[in-house]
């Protein structure tokens, strides 16, 4: 992060917290008449905006006013926050897909339907 940014949060953001990724949170000091605090966060890595959890995003956006705390427990139905893995080796892809490798090994021609044959 630049200079510029560090100082901008130094001066006028105060620190809230850090989440389990290393994602860090702060929160305007002084607001402006009749507006609500400026929040932001500060990303631990790359800049991607699905890499705050669902509980951070909603203080990130006002619906709430509480900080989320890390010391909630979480039910068992519920499943650890990923980031969107697009685009990575660690991407979602179905089973039944003809992937390029698949599709080259399979040494055989493509033949188009003729009705009637």
């Amino acid at each position: 992060m630049n200079i510029a940014l560090r100082l901008n949060l130094f001066f006028f953001y105060k620190f809230k917290g850090q989440d389990e990724f290393g994602n860090r949170y702060y929160e305007q000091k002084k607001a402006q008449i009749n507006r609500k605090n400026k929040r932001l966060v500060d990303y631990k890595g790359i800049s991607e905006a699905s890499k705050v959890p669902a509980k951070y995003h909603g203080w990130l956006h006002h619906y709430s006013d509480d900080f989320p705390k890390d010391n909630k427990k979480n039910f068992s139905w519920q499943k650890k926050h990923l980031p969107n893995l697009s685009g990575t080796q660690y991407a979602y892809e179905p089973k039944n897909i003809i992937s390029k490798t698949n599709y080259a090994n399979q040494n055989e021609e493509y033949q188009s339907w003729t009705p009637g044959k």
